[in-house]
């Protein structure tokens, strides 16, 4: 019967890991969906897929679903703004046993920390992040590795902007450069054009223009002979070094280029930087009030747009996040009633087994008592001699006067120096010792034997510790140590 008993219960098991282990494929399969969406740029279809893997990780229990799905709704939830839901997210993903274990999570939580924390303007947190963040890359391997160190240093370096410490930037820039030399130029060529161009900004702003124009012009030959598309970022920072060296029509012709480099690729948001940018050059310039004009009223269509699209996203992921959590509570209900399904199931199986088990035990029962009932009166007889010599031992130390005489006290009666000391704290070893000697009930003549003083002495002491302890004249010192004491305890406790 017990072997039928266990079989019923493997079976259960193996087929429930088995419906587990297809709704994990279908975890991964959401994940990488989501990761199209995100390379596709669209925003609100990758947070809804990453959201689906989620709940589908929290209905089946898969903890390392959990950990994965939320890093990408949180990711999500950081790219459009939403900064301290980002944040629950990423408390989640601390909370699962893949987190724990895993170096790589655990460095792409402190990431998307430090982002949270940097759009939220706490930017000496966000550098604590990004810290932390650092300690941990040093123990992946490969290309994760060199990956994590390029967007940490870059993370690091746009902190540092807003701080307006430019030594820092320029330090983490170089640093992405350093980290890129393992690739081959034609593998990294966007990257090393970001950089370079990144370089060239940092210099025009430090008002060093040879230098400036030395790494921008690395960037222009990247950009020509890898023909990369995306070259605004370039182009502004070819703007901005004209602007400086005071050549405003060159400056214009780079701001235009710019804008229309992000027009050709369908970046709508710096579109809208760009008509600001263009608006307020041309008007600070005083070089043409009609397109100064123009652009401000381009950047205010575009804004608006924007703005209410952004909104929506904003409002649709939220939305999402509210489903998210009825969705987790459904589940957590849902969990419940199976669980409690299992666990009929399992006491079941277990009352059965027991009852065909208490037969048999029965019959070992008594003896098992009778055993019991002889060892528990051998140890009561044991414990009762170990104390008694414990005591017996107590008067010798006090006789001897050994200092080890209150260590012993303290074990044989923890509660009489607990009471001493709750009436004055800052009582010494020596004032505990006489007052343990008349808890045993020494005479003062005893006292002033074993402690080598004058029974003068003693008298002193107690006249003494009366007084402090505000014990009445004519209650018996001895006495009141063996009772009252511990009545104060009690009413203090």
């Amino acid at each position: 019967m017990k072997k039928h008993i266990l079989l019923l219960i493997l079976v259960f098991f193996t087929l429930k890991s088995i419906a587990a282990g297809n709704k994990k494929q279908e975890i991964d399969s959401l994940l990488a969906k989501s990761m199209e969406f995100a390379r596709a740029g669209q925003l609100l279809p990758y947070l809804e897929t990453a959201i689906k893997a989620l709940n589908l990780a929290n209905a089946i229990g898969n903890d390392e679903g959990q950990a994965k799905s939320s890093s990408y709704v949180a990711e999500g939830l950081l790219t459009v703004g939403l900064f301290k839901e980002g944040l629950k997210q990423l408390d989640r993903i601390e909370t699962t046993d893949f987190y724990k274990n895993e170096i790589f999570m655990q460095s792409e939580v402190h990431r998307m920390r430090g982002r949270a924390y940097g759009g939220l303007k706490l930017y000496q947190q966000a550098i604590r992040e990004f810290r932390l963040q650092q300690e941990l890359i040093k123990r992946l391997k490969g290309e994760k590795q060199i990956k994590s160190y390029q967007f940490n240093y870059e993370n690091l370096g746009v902190v540092f902007g807003y701080l307006g410490q430019m030594d820092s930037v320029q330090k983490y820039i170089e640093l992405q450069l350093d980290n890129l030399k393992v690739f081959e130029e034609k593998d990294a060529s966007m990257r090393y054009q970001i950089v370079y161009g990144n370089l060239g900004e940092l210099y025009v702003k430090k008002g060093d223009f040879v230098k400036a124009k030395q790494y921008i012009d690395k960037s222009l030959t990247l950009t020509k002979k890898y023909k990369i598309p995306v070259v605004y970022n370039l182009y502004t920072s070819i703007a901005l070094l004209e602007k400086k060296k005071g050549n405003l029509k060159k400056a214009a012709e780079f701001y235009e280029k710019s804008l229309e480099n992000k027009r050709k690729v369908g970046n709508r948001d710096g579109m809208r930087i760009s008509y600001r940018t263009l608006a307020d050059f041309y008007r600070n310039k005083n070089l043409d009030k009609a397109k100064a004009d123009q652009y401000e009223m381009a950047f205010s269509r575009l804004n608006d747009s924007l703005e209410t699209e952004n909104r929506q996203v904003v409002d649709q992921v939220l939305n999402q996040i509210l489903k998210l959590k009825d969705q987790e509570s459904e589940t957590r209900v849902s969990k419940a009633a199976k669980l409690t399904i299992i666990a009929t199931v399992l006491l079941f199986a277990a009352i059965v087994f027991f009852v065909w088990r208490s037969r048999h035990n029965r019959r070992l029962l008594g003896q098992k008592e009778e055993a019991l009932q002889e060892t528990a009166s051998t140890n009561r007889k044991l414990t009762e001699r170990i104390d008694e010599n414990k005591f017996n031992t107590l008067i010798e130390l006090a006789k001897s006067n050994n200092p080890e005489f209150l260590i012993l006290f303290s074990e044989l009666y923890p509660e009489f120096i607990q009471a001493l000391k709750a009436i004055d704290p800052n009582l010494r070893s020596t004032e505990l010792e006489f007052c343990a000697m008349a808890f045993l009930n020494f005479s003062t003549k005893n006292i002033a034997e074993y402690t080598f003083v004058t029974i003068r002495a003693v008298q002193v002491r107690k006249n003494r510790l009366r007084k402090k302890f505000e014990i009445p004249s004519d209650a018996d010192f001895n006495n009141w140590m063996r009772a009252s004491v511990d009545t104060k305890d009690q009413a203090t406790s």
